[in-house]
C-alpha cells in the first residue's frame, strides 16, 4: 500500500500541482485512493481530481500545525475508487499574501 507523503513550501500568492513527477501521478493500478491535506494556516485552496472524477473544485484546505502530517483517517476527507492509468492531481494554490506550508499524504490502496 503505497503513501505519497508531500511537503510543499507555497509562496504568496502561488500555485503547485503536489503530484507533478510523481511516479504514482498516473496510477499503475486500480486503486482506493484517499487524500489528506494541511496547511499551517488560512488561505491555501486544493483542487483535487482523480482520473475523469473531480474530487474537490477548488476549496479550503484544513488548518494544522506547521509540519504536521494529516491524521488518518480523520483528515481523509477524500477518496475515490480509480483506474489503472488515471492522473492523480492536487493542485494547492495560495490566496494570501504570505508563504504558507503544506503537507499532503494521499494513501494507495490495490483493488
Amino acid at each position: 500500500m503505497p503513501n505519497i507523503v508531500v511537503r510543499t513550501a507555497l509562496g504568496a500568492n502561488a500555485t503547485a500541482d503536489v503530484l507533478s513527477g510523481s511516479q504514482y501521478e498516473y496510477l499503475p493500478f486500480a486503486a482506493l485512493v484517499e487524500v489528506g491535506i494541511l496547511s499551517d494556516a488560512t488561505g491555501v485552496l486544493a483542487t483535487v481530481s482523480s482520473g475523469p472524477d473531480i474530487l474537490q473544485e477548488e476549496g479550503p484546505v484544513q488548518i494544522g500545525t506547521i509540519n504536521q502530517s494529516p491524521r488518518y483517517p480523520d483528515d481523509f476527507f477524500l477518496s475515490d475508487l480509480a483506474a489503472p492509468g488515471d492522473r492523480l492531481k492536487v493542485r494547492l494554490r495560495d490566496t494570501s499574501a504570505a508563504a504558507r506550508v503544506v503537507l499532503t499524504v494521499v494513501k494507495l490502496t490495490p483493488v
